[in-house]
């Protein structure tokens, strides 16, 4: 329908034979630079996504605060809400496509165990996944990648709600090729391909999770049968240089770490990619994690857990987090750790909270993988 739209807009060029009146003067001179601005189908894009994504938060955020204060009325209306989730989401993955597509981030690649990856993905998605009523089977043989942690989050969550938005019942495998070698990461639908909705089988997430694929150098291939639907991606194998430069650089988990196995941590920020490296960062430690976008989520999951720890970065506001410092102190008897993540690179990589009660913790966002560790067996040792 926008395609039609801006093509009818597209000024016909009339010659003297169709009757009309030769322009002169000033509006010549429009017509003309009118002709020669082509239209920029990414600028469309672009735009496209961001007007949408910006109503459709807007959106959610006013169904939000109604399900607070009339929790049975928006009960009623779960079939809007989820259309405009379906929406939202849809205008930001446009948005990440071409992000992908003209400007790359760049990856600092290392040494991960893909089925840890996919492990921390189940466990920040699991509340989504019972909300909507999808199971999920899992096989995750531990398999090693050399490859952006964010990156690699980001396309095992996209597949695995591509796949969630098929089929209520899916199922995910991490192995290794017998023939080749190469890390394979399986996603599979249980459905009837011809029964699923063509928006939700090649719709903008399709789009995104390929386009991820494409950037982390994975190959892609799609069977369907009559009654489900597999995606099989095979990484690059991990080379004998890789992993030894991995082993180098690794900082994993030390014997000082074991007395934090089984506390939860919830991380608070409105960057995915930021959420998706602290996850991997944690990984190993034995926590319980939980993850937010913003407040309102980590006010929700704090209720219904209580957190030992909470990260958060810069794109929470500082009154929130006293607010929810306060409130978890009030129901727990007692404090809970805080590590703020700056984007400062020039101040030190960890700063240790001063003593007291109400302290925090600071890191460098460039030295997640690295500090975030060690930094939260200190804060949570602090408290415990």
């Amino acid at each position: 329908m926008a395609l039609n739209w801006l093509m009818s807009k597209r000024a016909r060029p009339q010659t003297e034979g169709d009757g009309a009146q030769r322009p002169d003067g000033r509006a010549a001179e429009a017509e003309a630079n009118a002709d020669d601005q082509e239209l920029r189908w990414p600028e469309v894009v672009r735009h496209f996504g961001q007007e949408v994504a910006m109503a459709l938060n807007t959106a959610a955020d006013q169904l939000e605060r109604l399900s607070r204060l009339e929790p049975s009325l928006v009960g009623s209306l779960q079939t809007v809400t989820d259309a405009v989730e379906r929406a939202r989401q849809a205008g930001m993955a446009a948005q990440q496509v071409l992000r992908l597509t003209e400007d790359p981030p760049v990856q600092h690649r290392e040494l991960l165990g893909l089925d840890d990856v996919v492990r921390a993905v189940l466990t920040t998605r699991a509340e989504w996944l019972q909300r909507h009523q999808v199971g999920v089977r899992h096989g995750l043989a531990q398999t090693q990648v050399y490859a952006d942690s964010s990156m690699l989050y980001m396309l095992v969550d996209e597949l695995l709600l591509w796949a969630a938005q098929m089929a209520p019942q899916i199922a995910i495998m991490v192995d290794r090729s017998s023939r080749s070698g190469r890390p394979r990461l399986s996603v599979l639908a249980w459905c009837d391909p011809a029964q699923v909705p063509e928006a939700a089988w090649r719709g903008m997430r399709w789009m995104l999770w390929h386009q991820l694929a494409r950037s982390l150098g994975a190959s892609a291939r799609v069977d369907t049968q009559t009654d489900h639907v597999r995606v099989t991606l095979s990484l690059s194998a991990v080379t004998e240089e890789q992993l030894a430069t991995g082993i180098e650089e690794s900082v994993g988990p030390s014997s000082v770490s074991a007395v934090i196995q089984g506390c939860r941590v919830l991380i608070v920020s409105g960057n995915a990619q930021r959420r998706a490296q602290s996850l991997q960062a944690l990984t190993g430690y034995g926590l319980i994690l939980d993850s937010a976008g913003d407040m309102t989520e980590a006010e929700r999951l704090a209720t219904r857990h209580l957190p030992d720890a909470v990260v958060y970065d810069g794109s929470v506001n500082p009154s929130a987090v006293a607010g929810l410092r306060e409130s978890l102190e009030a129901r727990a008897g007692t404090p809970a750790a805080f590590i703020e993540i700056h984007d400062d690179d020039s101040a030190s990589d960890f700063r240790t909270s001063t003593v007291g009660s109400v302290s925090t913790g600071h890191i460098a966002a460039g030295s997640l993988n690295q500090a975030l560790g060690p930094a939260l067996v200190f804060e949570l040792c602090k408290v415990m």
